[in-house]
């Protein structure tokens, strides 16, 4: 006998359009990684090639509008699962959209505007792909609220059910 372990279903366009914008932002972690392999493992402009690079860093970057983008997407979705009327009860799915939401479009837009600060900008100055990272608080606000809300409803008595 097996368990299996469904993933969580997006119950409405916009659930799947959060968890898109998550996994667009997972590609682009990916695309940065695999381009600084192809730099001879150099992933930041002052470090130097680790290994006979194929390609002089950065390799194709990651354009910031592209990061901001996604970051925008994800909000205006976050905000709209907040405030929607049926709630979900699954306070898992929540977490986990939360979770999902601090490490792929809160930290990794500082990660890739440190990764590209002097590409595009003057020396020393980070990367403008930060920005995404002020979309993310409202995010994490409207995260924080439907995991709050997700908690309460799951906690309610719901009709039919016997004591």
């Amino acid at each position: 006998m097996s368990i299996a372990i469904a993933p969580a279903r997006a119950r409405s366009p916009w659930e799947r359009a959060y968890r898109i914008a998550t996994i667009a932002a997972a590609v682009q972690f990916g695309w940065v990684f695999f381009m600084g392999l192809l730099a001879g493992g150099q992933f930041l402009a002052d470090e130097w090639p680790r290994w006979d690079p194929l390609a002089e860093w950065p390799v194709l970057a990651v354009p910031a509008w592209l990061t901001i983008a996604i970051g925008a997407v994800a909000a205006a979705a976050a905000i709209a699962m907040a405030v929607r009327r049926e709630v979900t009860d699954e306070v898992g799915v929540a977490f986990q959209d939360l979770a999902t939401g601090v490490l792929l479009l809160g930290l990794l837009p500082v990660g890739l505007a440190r990764a590209y600060a002097g590409v595009g900008v003057p020396d020393g100055a980070l990367g403008w792909h930060w920005i995404a990272s002020l979309v993310f608080v409202v995010t994490l606000l409207a995260l924080v609220v439907r995991v709050v809300r997700a908690s309460r409803a799951s906690r309610a008595p719901r009709a039919g059910r016997s004591s």
